[in-house]
């Protein structure tokens, strides 16, 4: 029941948030700002409500507005824990982490027995680098929710910043207990052991010729040939709608990647694509049998989704270090291939390269790498926990690639 106070009709005002509380389930929220700023009109200081404004004014992209909306509910009710939250939520989406920082630390001062502030905190302390503030906080978190396998995999990540890799090998193992074959996991337990020194099991992890698979192609029925089918491929990338230059939270530099092209309704020569993707899959879970000793190969999904999308690559355009952390099992197609990475030579301009992990200030360990030149008509299959990057090339051409995750279904 909404606190309508003393000149209100509460009746009326209880209907009207109602209302908004079911165009809120419905996803309308202009529905859900509209009827509540009529309530605002008659009870302007009532922080449910302003919190509540102001998560719709925030799905909608009005981030001004509901920060105004959520320190007004501050100044009303100054320990009502929502809107400390959730201040720090739509700070941290516009960018302002110091902001964020001082939110989520005020809400777990008020609130310490509650773990998503101590989450939040050092989620964001993450993003200003203070990453000792980050695993203090996350340890505190996790004195709450000990069983909360994504608690552990963000601390055994920010744990590789502060140089402390038992404490990020022993947090990769915790959540691998929690959640078997979790691929951020597996990624940061193979350069904490590499930091360790113990490169064996690195290798066994991170086993290039066991898991690493390469594929040749053969044109789908309906086209002439590979080069044919290459083409449509290039031609549907080039003109897709969702094609952009560097897009933000990435890793293509010097290049275009498209959006998800399996969430098309036509998605033209992707379709037959997809098609072969999907046998190769199943014929590599065939060669890669369950294997109880191995957190990879240990498990093995029956059924799967997929994302798949383009990347353009032109003069020394090139991926920097990445996993690809919602999928088991990852791969590359290759539709065009500039003649100049083609050409016999000693560098490796424009390969894929496998086992570079991301940089880590403290980091010390040389890494084990292992390069494949693409050529048309080539996919490449690999566990979603390898580190990847391509080098960077010089050549008029694009290099074009189709990269696509599996993504379990449970």
């Amino acid at each position: 029941m909404v606190n309508s106070g003393a000149n209100a009709q509460p009746a009326a005002i209880q209907a009207l948030f109602n209302k908004a509380v079911t165009a809120q389930a419905q996803g309308n929220h202009e529905g859900v700002v509209t009827r509540l700023k009529k309530i605002l009109k008659q009870i302007p200081d009532q922080p449910q409500v302003l919190n509540m404004c102001a998560h719709s004014l925030a799905e909608l992209g009005e981030f001004k507005a509901a920060m105004d909306m959520l320190q007004k509910a501050i100044n009303s009710s100054p320990g009502f824990l929502d809107s400390w939250i959730n201040l720090g939520v739509v700070q941290q989406k516009t960018g302002d982490f110091e902001a964020a920082a001082h939110s989520y630390d005020r809400f777990c001062k008020l609130n310490p027995g509650s773990a998503i502030g101590y989450v939040n905190f050092a989620n964001v302390c993450q993003l200003l680098k203070r990453f000792d503030e980050a695993v203090n906080a996350y340890e505190r978190a996790l004195t709450i929710v000990p069983d909360n396998a994504g608690v552990w995999s963000n601390m055994s990540r920010a744990s590789l910043h502060t140089g402390n890799w038992e404490k990020s090998l022993n947090a990769a193992d915790q959540t691998l207990t929690l959640n078997p074959g979790h691929t951020g996991a597996m990624a940061i337990k193979s350069v904490a052991l590499a930091e360790l020194g113990r490169g064996a099991e690195v290798a066994a992890l991170v086993d290039f010729d066991r898991l690493i698979e390469k594929i040749e192609f053969d044109a789908p029925e309906g086209f002439a040939d590979l080069a044919e089918f290459n083409d449509a491929l290039c031609a549907h990338c080039l003109n897709h709608p969702s094609l952009v230059f560097e897009p933000s939270d990435n890793t293509t530099m010097q290049g275009h990647q498209t959006g998800i092209l399996s969430h098309d309704k036509d998605m033209g020569p992707i379709g037959p694509l997809l098609e072969l993707i999907d046998a190769a899959v199943r014929d590599y879970q065939s060669s890669h049998p369950i294997d109880g000793s191995h957190p990879f190969l240990a498990q093995q999904p029956t059924r799967w989704n997929y994302d798949i999308w383009g990347t353009v690559l032109g003069a020394q355009g090139h991926q920097a270090p990445h996993i690809h952390r919602s999928g088991w099992l990852s791969g590359c197609y290759y539709a065009k291939i500039p003649d100049a990475i083609n050409a016999d030579g000693d560098d490796q301009a424009g390969w894929i390269e496998f086992g570079r992990p991301q940089d880590h200030p403290l980091s010390k360990a040389p890494p084990v790498v292992r390069s494949y030149q693409p050529h048309e008509g080539m996919v490449v299959l690999f566990p979603s926990y390898f580190y990847h990057r391509t080098e960077p090339f010089v050549s008029q051409e694009k290099r074009i690639s189709i990269a696509f995750d599996i993504l379990p279904v449970a």
